[in-house]
């Protein structure tokens, strides 16, 4: 089935005006909010499993429900509802919820913006229909899609399970007070959704990990992705374990603590496993928020940087495996004009972790004095990554791009002067980096290959090739100093090593 082929493109804003005049559009379900007679609450989540850049995760923003009527019987704007799209603790996850009136219902089709466009896509045929009572939950479960070649894709379906049950009951506490005990209502059984239900264990394993991309003080390499991902690689090892974290939420951390492993992520989700992945422990989180980052550090404690809605709170711990938490402090996210759909990143150097917006303000926390910082780097940021030494490197400008590096924790920058076609810097000494970069740049970039500069940056010569062949197939390009590699995160999910300064490359994942 085509998906971009069936899409209807628009322009924004008369589409939205035009959708709002032929549908209801109920609130997102509140913290405080309670059920009527008159009408029932419909709960659900939807995760998109792409890796390129039609993959709506960022950009989806709304799906329609259509009431099933009876034959002959004229629609009304208020058969069709339209429910918005929260993230108040989720990543890439899209929570769905809204009150609304009783009937039979579908799925019809999913809305988003990328910021130009609306896009459409339809689902009306791929889930049964489901029932909407007064006074009643409909919880419907988990949706998949996974984008395949060209416009293809495929769609699978999580039942409710205890996890959406808790997220249920953590986001909604008086609307579970008040149903507690009443059997939720949900999609009706079909074959073909038990075929849906077949499908997720598949989309799963397809399921790439580009989150937290970094490496311990040991030279373990560590990755995360959606739906319980984790990959990893101890040093001297040549190929990435890939571990499946009994959980659909995405992990947006991973770090090495007390020689286990440490994973956190979206609703609270914070586990510990001491056995390589075997088995995971579930830990009492700070809150119940999006944990961006569960950071150990060199000094033993652990600062947890915890997003909700807008307003980011850090914590510290002494004995993460006691549960036992302290607040440091809170601030709030803020956007950038120019960059509007770059989120912001996490990132850790020795005792002090930080969070990175898209607008150039970064919030430090150092975790020595247990205090919060404010620095602003004055331009938009384009990508941020920490090295395994500890260098931050950012991507930033305004009118041109360039390349930001600071080896102090964020609280000094020094700017490389890299081209505006420059697509990932990693040092890798004092005075040596590598790049990904046009070889020979004038008005158009020109052909790209693997670039070194030996006197800090002053100079480039080519040393390899493009990891992949193209430039835009890697995410980010990193030096491990424990072999003296070149390690390459593909867009596909792949990792390719170098170990002759990118004149081969390799996979080891």
């Amino acid at each position: 089935m085509s998906l971009w082929n069936q899409c209807l493109r628009m322009c924004g804003v008369s589409a939205m005006a035009w959708l709002a005049g032929c549908a209801a559009m109920p609130d997102p379900i509140s913290l405080e909010q309670k059920l009527s007679a008159h009408e029932g609450a419909v709960v659900f989540k939807f995760i998109t499993n792409g890796t390129t850049g039609l993959d709506p995760a960022e950009t989806l923003s709304s799906i329609t429900l259509k009431r099933e009527l009876p034959p002959e019987t004229k629609e009304t704007p208020m058969d069709s509802i339209i429910l918005s799209r929260t993230r108040a603790a989720t990543n890439t996850t899209a929570l769905f919820s809204g009150m609304v009136a009783p009937g039979r219902y579908r799925v019809s089709h999913a809305t988003g913006s990328d910021g130009h466009t609306i896009y459409t896509f339809p689902m009306e045929r791929m889930f049964t229909a489901f029932d909407v009572k007064g006074g009643e939950v409909s919880l419907l479960g988990t949706l998949l899609v996974q984008p395949l070649d060209g416009s293809r894709f495929t769609v699978g379906y999580v039942p409710p399970n205890a996890e959406l049950t808790e997220s249920f009951e953590a986001l909604f506490p008086v609307l579970a007070g008040q149903t507690r005990g009443q059997s939720a209502n949900t999609f009706h059984a079909s074959p073909e959704l038990s075929q849906r239900g077949q499908a997720a264990p598949r989309i799963r394993q397809l399921t790439m990990a580009s989150n937290g991309l970094k490496a311990s003080a040991d030279g373990t390499w560590m990755g995360s992705g959606k739906m319980g991902r984790v990959i990893w690689r101890r040093p001297g090892e040549e190929r990435w374990r890939v571990d499946q974290v009994p959980t659909w939420k995405e992990i947006l951390s991973v770090g090495m603590y007390r020689g286990g492993l440490l994973i956190a992520g979206e609703e609270g989700l914070l586990r510990y496993s001491p056995d390589d992945g075997t088995t995971w422990r579930p830990l009492t989180p700070p809150d119940n928020g999006l944990i961006a980052a569960a950071e150990p550090l060199p000094n033993g404690k652990v600062i947890a940087l915890v997003r909700r809605n807008m307003e980011w709170t850090a914590y510290a711990s002494d004995d993460l495996l006691a549960n036992a938490w302290r607040k440091i402090g809170t601030f709030e996210q803020e956007r950038s004009l120019n960059m509007p759909l770059q989120r912001p990143v996490t990132l850790a150097s020795g005792n002090r972790v930080g969070v990175m917006m898209a607008n150039g303000e970064f919030r430090v926390v150092d975790g020595d004095r247990e205090t919060i910082e404010r620095r602003s780097l004055g331009v938009s940021i384009f990508g941020a990554q920490a090295m395994p030494d500890g260098t931050l490197v950012v991507r930033a400008g305004t009118l041109t791009a360039t390349t930001l590096v600071s080896v102090d924790g964020g609280r000094t920058w020094t700017d490389l002067n890299t081209n505006r076609f420059v697509l990932s810097v990693a040092p890798a000494g004092p005075r040596t980096a590598y790049a990904i970069a046009p070889i020979d740049p004038g008005l158009f970039p020109g052909r790209y290959g693997l670039m070194v500069s030996r006197d800090g940056a002053k100079s480039w010569t080519q040393a390899g090739e493009v990891p992949g062949g193209q430039p835009g197939a890697s995410r980010g390009l990193f030096y491990d100093r424990t072999d003296n590699s070149l390690l390459a995160f593909m867009a596909n999910g792949q990792i390719l090593r170098s170990t002759d300064e990118g004149k081969t490359w390799t996979r080891s994942l």
